[in-house]
């Protein structure tokens, strides 16, 4: 009869903390959990995310321009998309930082891209894929839809990502300078900064303007750009969209925060619609006190009264906890019945990668995904968002370039020394040899080994110059005794005669002390 699996592992772990032969089977256990399983890696992966219509492929954009395509696990080696050339780069938050396919890619190719232009605007562009083949590009199908102009040389908070709800895009900015929003581009309905648009990506045959304006949009007659839907940003990093089983569809955004709060918002889509999110008055759910620390010389530090409606957020974390909010969707995967129907989200500088169950209230059940994030415990993980396939499947990335899947897998947890001695309580299983080497006394540790002037004087002793330490003291390389020392041995009663005769005729020079 073989021996059971959970046997061999629990022998494994006696060996490895008591030496022992066996632990009680009593203490083995399975546990669920969830892991980060490598996909593949390209340089500072901005975007991961699927074309309708093509369940095989994965896209991934990187922030120096190219967009790459993950088949079947595997990184194809020619891009979709190469605009290196024409893509500003200087500042981290600078690059290609947003894709996405409409819901009839499959039919029409065209998808888009947002990125930071070469004099630092915000430009989205459409391209068209080759019809019989979505993994090349046409060329000269390149179309420029909608240019934010920059607002400030320091290329900070751009935004950035693109999502479709139907047959309108919805475009996530920032407010485009830093520190706190001087200009106070966010409240202002005037600007595009600092906000999430929506926008009919398709040219308007009537106008001949380059995207279309949906009728329905919150500031269409009103004062404002018709494009805004929400507004109060300082840098949108993330958003997605989130429909309940029966319940109404959800928005959720992550906005970065600047120096005491990171914040995550969950809202039903009829509220986001029109909703201002505080920025700049508020950072988070604090009032944003523009100070010498935060923005030298700029704003005042006057008391902050809400506006009517002001949109609160249902989560939020300090300085001390992270750096920069990076919030992914609501999992939806069957495979990940531990966290399936709740939001995930993670920090670019700590590693946190947390979960918690989606309230439009405020958020209690907030806890840890329960795995560390690559690269390791305590080490800077770099996480820069979430990617989904069109099988729900969600996929983190880093900025160090790694794309991971997430899995759940079943391991095996070693007993722990506490639950071994609980078991070893019993009287029965006392005797256990696991149980007698428990309380075996600990050898004393801390004693320094007597030092080699310590081992020469004990050698010198008369009594002890054939003792086994004494001939290694000869022996031993590099560090030989000196001449007037072995002169000394030899005289004393020695089983190595050898050496003293050697030293004795051939009258070799011992090396120095070591």
């Amino acid at each position: 009869m073989k021996p059971t699996r959970s046997i061999l592992a629990l022998s494994v772990l006696a060996v490895a903390l008591f030496s022992a032969a066996m632990v009680p089977a009593a203490n083995a256990r399975i546990e669920t959990k969830v892991k980060f399983e490598l996909v593949t890696k390209i340089s500072e992966p901005t975007v991961v995310t699927a074309a309708p219509g093509f369940p095989k492929l994965l896209f991934a954009a990187a922030r120096f321009g190219k967009v790459r395509i993950i088949k079947d696990g595997k990184l194809l080696p020619k891009p979709l998309l190469d605009i290196g050339s024409q893509v500003q780069t200087k500042w981290v938050e600078q690059g290609l930082l947003g894709l996405a396919f409409p819901p009839d890619f499959k039919k029409t190719g065209r998808y888009y891209i947002q990125y930071t232009a070469k004099n630092g605007d915000s430009k989205l562009d459409e391209y068209q894929v080759n019809p019989k083949d979505p993994t090349t590009t046409l060329r000269g199908t390149k179309r420029n839809v909608l240019r934010i102009p920059a607002v400030s040389s320091s290329g900070n908070h751009n935004g950035g990502a693109l999502r479709f709800l139907g047959d309108l895009l919805y475009i996530a900015v920032g407010d485009g300078n830093d520190p706190g929003d001087g200009l106070n581009l966010a409240q202002n309905l005037d600007s595009l900064r600092g906000k999430i648009l929506r926008i009919n990506p398709k040219q308007d045959q009537t106008t001949g303007r380059t995207y279309q304006i949906p009728s329905s949009n919150p500031f269409v007659g009103k004062f404002g750009r018709d494009e805004v839907f929400a507004y109060g940003f300082r840098n949108p990093h993330s958003f997605n969209f989130y429909k309940p089983e029966g319940g109404e569809t959800q928005m959720l955004i992550s906005d970065v925060g600047q120096s005491r709060q990171e914040e995550i918002n969950y809202r039903p889509f009829k509220l986001v619609w029109g909703g201002n999110f505080g920025w700049h008055d508020f950072e988070g759910t604090l009032p944003f006190n523009c100070g010498e620390e935060d923005c030298p010389g700029s704003l005042t530090t006057s008391p902050i009264t809400p506006k009517p409606g002001l949109i609160w957020p249902v989560l939020t974390y300090t300085h001390k906890q992270g750096c920069a909010v990076i919030a992914g969707p609501v999992v939806e995967d069957p495979a990940l019945s531990l966290i399936r129907g709740r939001l995930i989200y993670g920090d670019f500088c700590a590693n946190r990668t947390r979960t918690a169950l989606p309230n439009p209230d405020w958020i209690t059940d907030d806890k840890p995904l329960g795995t560390v994030t690559p690269p390791g415990k305590g080490e800077q993980p770099a996480l820069n968002g979430f990617g989904v396939d069109l099988a729900d499947h969600v996929y983190p990335f880093s900025d160090f370039g790694e794309i991971y899947k997430l899995v759940q897998v079943k391991v095996e947890i070693k007993p722990t020394r506490a639950e071994i001695e609980k078991w070893c309580a019993k009287k029965e299983n006392r005797k256990k040899p696991v149980c007698v080497k428990l309380k075996a006394p600990k050898a004393k540790t801390g004693v320094k080994p007597p030092t080699r002037a310590q081992i020469r004087k004990f050698c010198s002793m008369r009594k002890n110059g054939n003792s086994k330490i004494c001939r290694k003291l000869v022996s031993a390389d590099p560090n030989k005794p000196t001449r007037s020392q072995i002169k000394i041995f030899c005289k004393k009663k020695s089983s190595l005669k050898a050496v003293c005769v050697k030293i004795a005729r051939q009258k070799i020079k011992p090396k120095a002390r070591g």
